[in-house]
């Protein structure tokens, strides 16, 4: 696993179980308080259909308290005339009055008068309730409320029905009355429905800011690592060059001990043995004068040899005569040796540049070169280096063959992508065209400000 991958893992993980424990408590919670709620709204609706059932029963009874209080008339003829007063109250849409005595026989029922004279203290609803039995128990007591289920006249169907009914001891009578409660069910749904789409917009909520919050750490933690990969590729980079430079400085020691030291060592020894071969050719020893001049002919390539090791390792004239001299040379060197006519156009920076960018466009067109012997197959090479305006640029150009530019980064060779960076190193733009059979042209661009000497340190 990648660190990279365990820094977004042990990022996210946490984040999603704090998330996922927050938002269970916080589901958990509101399921609570929607329970309590429609508990506590199932309750407050009752409340209020019992105390409307209340007052309705309480206004019949006023209706009819001149009646039951009179003791100057016949009783029965008192009773009659309060049943058909309670037999045209109504409240309502469906409301009504009905009146039982004691042994449960129906007195007034003005919506269903076919019930009126029948006894009906056995009468169960469809759930096995007794509805009359348990009415009176509730009116003797004192007055009471009992719930059942009724036929509702206004759509004919079968409902629960709270009923309140209270006792005339004096006539023995049940007076009551009901409401339909199938509302209150109705409602309760709508608030449960309400608060399922507040629990479910809150599980949305929440799942939506932990994922939020997760795009958010893992673009966060990719940001910080694609940051941290970039300095550290900076720093890789600066330290490949320093160590690119280091190997300069190295190679320019060794060149100039080769040349200053092991060069002149062998010249004096050459001149030495040519001196005694002569002597030895004049004293008659030509067989000893025959082994020092093959000698002597050894160490004339022996020298011949350091000298190219010396140029190769860092020429000379880099350092003594500036970039110009040097890449004039390299362009010679490398004309005789394959047989290319090269022509070079070189604008006078040699007193300006910083070492490290003359070190480095050396080599770029050193390395330039060495890739033309190798593929290019090409007769003609132009190598320029010029102002324009604020800018240096240098251009190496053949005739030859061409390649696939794409093709050739990708591959396993480190040439090219050792010239890019070395020119990014230094702040310019690295840029290489080529097309079959119609030559490859590398360009270079520096901005002058930043590498000249003068403008630097001065």
């Amino acid at each position: 696993m990648s660190l990279k991958l365990k820094i977004i893992l042990m990022t996210v993980i946490p984040l999603v179980v704090i998330s996922y424990v927050i938002g269970w408590i916080t589901i958990n919670q509101s399921q609570s308080l929607g329970v309590k709620e429609i508990s506590t709204f199932r309750e407050s609706m009752l409340t209020t259909k019992e105390q409307a059932l209340e007052d309705y029963v309480h206004l019949a009874i006023q209706s009819i308290d001149y009646l039951y209080d009179d003791t100057s008339r016949n009783e029965s003829e008192l009773k009659s005339q309060a049943l058909e007063v309670l037999r045209q109250l109504r409240y309502g849409n469906d409301g009504y009055f009905f009146v039982y005595d004691e042994a449960g026989f129906n007195l007034a029922h003005p919506i269903m008068p076919e019930l009126e004279g029948q006894n009906l203290i056995n009468l169960k609803d469809s759930n096995g309730n007794f509805l009359i039995q348990n009415l009176l128990a509730s009116a003797k007591a004192g007055g009471g409320f009992h719930q059942y289920l009724w036929h509702k006249p206004s759509t004919n169907e079968v409902v629960p029905k709270l009923s309140y009914a209270i006792w005339l001891p004096k006539w023995k009578w049940m007076v009551g009355t009901g409401l339909y409660i199938e509302d209150i069910g109705e409602q309760i749904e709508e608030v449960k429905q309400d608060v399922q789409t507040s629990i479910n917009h809150t599980y949305i909520a929440i799942l939506v800011i932990l994922v939020s919050s997760v795009l958010i750490m893992v673009v966060i933690a990719l940001a910080v690592n694609l940051h941290e990969h970039r300095i550290a590729d900076e720093r890789l980079r600066e330290l490949a060059f320093r160590n690119v430079m280091l190997q300069e400085e190295e190679k320019k020691y060794i060149s100039r001990e080769l040349h200053d030291c092991v060069n002149q060592l062998l010249v004096s020894a050459k001149c030495h043995i040519e001196l005694l071969s002569k002597e030895l050719c004049q004293n008659g020893n030509t067989t000893t004068g025959e082994h020092l001049q093959k000698g002597e002919t050894s160490l004339v390539k022996a020298i011949k040899e350091v000298r190219n090791i010396s140029r190769n390792l860092r020429p000379s004239a880099l350092d003594d005569i500036g970039l110009n001299a040097a890449l004039e040379l390299l362009a010679s060197d490398f004309a005789t040796s394959q047989n290319i006519q090269i022509d070079t156009h070189l604008d006078d920076f040699d007193d300006k540049l910083l070492p490290e960018v003359t070190t480095t466009l050396y080599r770029v067109v050193q390395e330039s070169l060495v890739n033309i012997e190798k593929h290019s197959q090409c007769r003609n090479v132009d190598i320029i280096l010029s102002k324009l305006g604020e800018r240096l640029q240098l251009i190496i150009r053949d005739d030859g063959k061409g390649f696939n530019v794409s093709e050739a980064l990708k591959g396993r060779g480190i040439g090219l992508r050792n010239m890019r960076e070395r020119i990014e190193f230094i702040g310019g733009d690295f840029e290489i065209s080529a097309e079959k059979e119609r030559g490859t042209e590398v360009s270079i661009l520096l901005e002058l400000s930043t590498i000249i000497m003068e403008r630097n340190h001065g």
